[in-house]
Formats: structure tokens, sequence, C-alpha cells
């Protein structure tokens, strides 16, 4: 399983999706060092969890997040946000 920072992994976003799912690599995301995420192919994903009914809220999720053309562009706002605002306290992970 290859692995990437979150760096590294948002700048490489559009390849590794292409390599989950044409491929069907999984990746392995770390953050500061930790594993925090795995992308996986879908197909794997469903046969996994869709009988435990764990994906429920995800798929709702997926649903209210269709309409968004540049999702990439979406996650960067939300992280541009969060690191300029000046209201929040937020602890380093």
């Amino acid at each position: 399983m290859e692995t990437y920072n979150l760096t590294e992994a948002k700048a490489k976003l559009s390849s590794i999706i292409s390599r989950v799912t044409f491929v069907g690599e999984k990746v392995m995301i770390r953050r500061k060092g930790k594993n925090v995420a795995v992308v996986v192919p879908y197909e794997e994903y469903l046969k996994k969890w869709a009988e435990t009914g764990e994906n429920e809220g995800l798929l709702l999720a997926k649903g209210a997040l269709s309409d968004i053309e540049d999702f990439d562009q979406f996650i960067e706002n939300i992280y541009e946000a969060r690191e300029s605002s000046t209201d929040r306290n937020v602890a380093e992970v």
C-alpha cells in the first residue's frame, strides 16, 4: 500500500483517485506522521461495510455534496478558512 502525507495527497488527489479506481490500489494518507485515512476502491468499500449499515451516513453526505463541481477547491477553501480564522482556539493534532 502506497503512503502519502496529507499535503502530498492533496496535490496528487486526482492521480490517487484514478489509481484506486482503475488499478484497484489502496492508498494510506498520513497527517503529522500518523495514519489518518485509507482510500480504497468503492466496490471494496461496499463489500466490507455495506452489509453492516455503517455507510448510510456517508451516502447521505455524498448526496448532499453531489452538486459541488470542484470538490478539491471546496476542501481547500475549508482548510484556508479554518487556518485564517481568529475566533477559534483549535489544538494541534
